[in-house]
């Protein structure tokens, strides 16, 4: 078994991820202004949304709109597309198009603490404001004869007295103006704030102050503002980090503030434009301000920057609206509770995964949920928490595989070889045909070729039973082992990676390789006159077979358009990891969306993919249709139960044609019982993973033990058995001989039945 994630360092997996992050535009407002959520609410036209949050941000939106020197522009990330967004613009819209524009009332009760704020410039209003807007008795000491410091010299007094006003009308604050404090014990206060100026009085503490809490050497008292050198919107972000600093002093007593609210000058976003399309900068029509339309139009340009390479290229995130490091945190607390719902959510989330890895070759820190999601499979398996119907269907399939199905041969008068094909247990249940024409193309052009038809061990290792997996690459070693050691020929991309991973020491080979090298045969049909090679999520590192695959689809006719996730980037069909059985809706939103990446037929190598594509009508090839010349006019794949008899076709076909053995049958057929199975019924049974012979066990069991119930009017028995740990229901009609299916269910409920339960009263 590969080496998996620590449990005790699980939590920190994701703690590089940059979801979230602040974008450049934000980083570069010295009071880190959320431009994204700003943008969004001016995008839907909710104006007064959009300035209540400016409100919030900002605290006095009138001024900043004014006086916004906009910082941003040199960060904007559309300026390397096209034109950076006018955000100052976008914030003058939002205040002259308001509806309301008084600040929140928080109707609290009056705190009996008492704040000095020394200066009534732009920081200390900032900090006054947010404190006396929580009732604390706020005290505002200026030496002039007038508030707004060197807002006088900066803007019309029209503007910002007005706008002063306003966002403190609803605030606990008073002014002492004409009074200038010469020290500190003159004034009386269970905190203070310092925020005299460029030049002003600091009380010999800002030498000794730290920028990112702003508090100084003497406990309760803070400084900031100018006398830091900061910009005059920066006066705003100092006066609300001040504000979060003192009431965490007034609570408990701290002077380090508090870090969330530290400003961020650093962006770790990192954007990929690849894909942006280029849209031209919205020009203002009415005396330089945008109309209600112009404002909407240029937000609309705006990229809300975000890390989203994960969600863009896989559905499970926004599934699930969440991001890697809620899914981390929400999966390491699901080991230590049981019964919660966040436990539940948490391991449906981590069943749900494709387990693909692409996440991790798309983001820009290399975080593979794929990889988290698979391990912590296993922290639940041996926490006897996982549920084990996720993965039960998978597992009977392989033991399937790897018993009845399953026959391991040398090439006739070979007693070792020098390769041998290992086709994997879907190539040959898709069409035999697949697994038969190759194996003798095989023994054609290397004669002492060998074959091993079973199961790789990945449903096994996705349903994180360790000790299944563990004895079937034991079988597998022992199997190739005895026949000296082989060259392995794989057909599918997934056996492939599990050799790989967990049998390094067979040296691995692509049957598209040696397809592609020997050269088509006159045998094979032409290919579709255009085309997208969908490629298998397991190939993802394998170039070599990517590029053998497409040298076969072009040399049969086939003009190739590549898909935008392909090759290192290719996505799930769907399939992997399970996800259908735990997830179905989501399993249906990743197929529509694979098939609708092109109106073009796809071409592939995995039997999953493109069972998976034909089952929704997607027009889709398997390589081997046009190697071999096969047809592919079926409507669909064949079904659960007929891909099991495929496999037991393969072998009893091998086995007597090429060495001449008979196949016992596993059961004997029973011949006095025909059942039939109405199409809807069996598409039904097919998404419940019901196989024909757990109905027909089901039935002879009933039929047996005379356990049924009947419905007189419907003229339909109701029968039920337990198998394993699924409860199969089937309904069905008796005309003579014949048994009609009319319905059929599963679930994991246990039915205890006693005799009495039985008798007729």
């Amino acid at each position: 078994m590969s080496e998996t994630i620590a449990r005790n360092e699980a939590e920190y997996f994701a703690k590089d991820c940059i979801y979230g992050a602040k974008p450049a535009c934000t980083c570069s407002c010295p009071f880190n202004f959320d431009v994204p959520k700003f943008i969004d609410y001016i995008q839907k036209g909710k104006f007064t949304l959009a300035y209540r949050h400016f409100q919030d941000q900002s605290v006095f939106p009138g001024i900043v709109s004014n006086l916004c020197s906009e910082p941003c522009r040199e960060n904007c990330v559309r300026k390397d597309v096209d034109s950076v967004i006018s955000l100052s613009m976008l914030e003058k819209a939002c205040v002259e198009f308001t509806e309301k524009t008084e600040p929140k009332r928080f109707n609290l009760p009056a705190r009996n603490k008492k704040i000095a704020i020394i200066g009534a410039g732009l920081c200390g209003l900032t900090c006054a404001q947010r404190l006396g807007a929580k009732s604390y008795d706020v005290t505002v000491y200026e030496k002039t004869d007038r508030i707004g410091g060197r807002l006088w010299g900066l803007l019309d007094p029209e503007i910002f007295l007005p706008e002063i006003e306003l966002q403190l009308q609803n605030a606990r604050v008073s002014f002492e103006l004409n009074t200038e404090i010469n020290s500190l014990d003159d004034i009386t206060f269970d905190a203070a704030f310092i925020a005299t100026g460029m030049a002003g009085d600091d009380f010999l503490l800002s030498e000794g102050t730290d920028s990112k809490s702003l508090s100084t050497a003497r406990p309760g008292v803070f400084l900031g503002g100018s006398l830091l050198n900061t910009a005059p919107i920066g006066d705003i972000g100092q006066g609300i980090i001040a504000y979060h600093s003192i009431e965490k002093y007034l609570k408990v007593g701290g002077m380090g503030g508090i870090p969330e609210t530290f400003i961020i000058d650093e962006c770790r976003l990192e954007m990929d434009l690849s894909r942006v399309e280029t849209a031209d900068q919205i020009r203002p029509s009415h005396e330089g301000r945008f109309t209600r339309e112009e404002a909407v139009q240029e937000a609309k340009r705006c990229l809300e920057c975000n890390c989203t390479a994960c969600s863009d290229c896989c559905e499970i995130f926004d599934h699930f609206k969440n991001w890697p490091c809620a899914m981390v945190r929400d999966a390491v607390a699901s080991l230590h509770t049981k019964t919660s719902i966040k436990e539940q959510n948490a391991t449906r989330t981590m069943n749900s995964c494709n387990l693909c890895g692409l996440c991790k070759e798309m983001c820009p820190k290399d975080i593979d949920m794929g990889k988290f999601f698979h391990d912590f499979r296993y922290f639940k398996s041996e926490d006897k928490m996982l549920p084990p119907a996720f993965h039960d269907f998978f597992i009977r399939d392989m033991h399937f595989s790897n018993n009845e199905a399953f026959f391991a041969q040398t090439a006739p008068g070979y007693q070792t070889a020098s390769h041998v094909f290992f086709p994997g247990c879907q190539l040959g249940a898709s069409d035999p045909r697949y697994v038969e024409k190759t194996y003798d193309w095989l023994l054609e052009n290397i004669s002492d070729t060998a074959i091993i038809q079973g199961c790789c061990g990945a449903p096994a290792d996705w349903g994180a039973d360790r000790a299944l997996h563990e004895e079937t690459i034991d079988m597998l070693r022992n199997e190739w082992d005895k026949m000296g050691k082989p060259k392995v020929i794989f057909a599918c991309p997934t056996c492939k990676h599990q050799f790989e991973e967990f049998i390094p020491e067979a040296e691995g080979v692509s049957l598209y390789r040696i397809l592609d090298e020997k050269g088509l045969t006159g045998n094979h049909r032409n290919s579709y006159e255009e085309a997208c090679v969908f490629d298998p999520c397991s190939s993802r590192y394998d170039s070599t077979m990517q590029e053998s695959v497409r040298n076969l689809a072009a040399k049969a006719g086939s003009r190739l358009t590549e898909l935008f996730y392909s090759r290192e980037k290719a996505q799930c069909c769907g399939w992997g990891g399970h996800t259908e059985e735990a997830n179905p809706s989501l399993f249906k939103k990743v197929v529509n969306n694979r098939i609708s990446s092109s109106q073009l037929p796809y071409i592939t190598y995995c039997t999953n993919c493109k069972d998976t594509f034909l089952e929704k009508g997607k027009e889709c090839m398997h390589i081997l249709d046009i190697v071999h010349g096969l047809d592919n006019d079926r409507s669909g794949p064949p079904t659960l139960s007929q891909k099991r008899k495929n496999r037991l076709t393969v072998k009893r076909d091998l086995l007597k044609r090429i060495w001449g053995i008979e196949m016992k049958d596993t059961e004997e057929a029973d011949e006095t019982v025909s059942i039939y199975i109405p199409e809807n019924v069996q598409q039904k049974m097919d998404i419940l993973k019901i196989l024909e012979e757990d109905v027909v066990k089901t039935i002879k069991t009933s039929e047996t033990s005379g356990y049924r119930l009947y419905d007189q009017e419907t003229d339909t028995y109701i029968v039920h058995l337990r198998i394993g740990i699924i409860t199969y229901w089937v309904m069905y009609k008796k005309t003579g001989e014949m048994i009609k299916i009319a319905n059929v269910y599963s679930h994991r409920m246990e039915i205890v039945e006693t005799l009495d339960d039985w008798t007729d009263k």
